[in-house]
């Protein structure tokens, strides 16, 4: 599971262009809007073959709940 966390992070820091994620911040805090984050899990459910229904994503305020959602699905 830690590699599969470290895994979504790297693919965060890449989108995101930076080198350090604060996973308390929000995700406005790193630019990203609704729609950015609907196309960053699109992009997470074709690498990994999972699917999430919009309303597992629509409450997400910050980049620790993304990545938490994210990772109760890989399994």
């Amino acid at each position: 599971m830690e590699n599969m966390r470290q895994e979504i992070e790297n693919a965060l820091k890449q989108k995101l262009n930076i080198s350090t994620i604060d996973e308390n911040a929000t995700l406005t805090t790193y630019g990203l809007d609704s729609l950015d984050v609907v196309e960053f899990v699109l992009d997470v459910e074709d690498k990994y073959g999972i699917s999430f229904e919009a309303e597992e994503t629509k409450d997400i305020k910050t980049v620790g709940e993304l990545i938490n959602l994210i990772c109760s699905k890989v399994k």
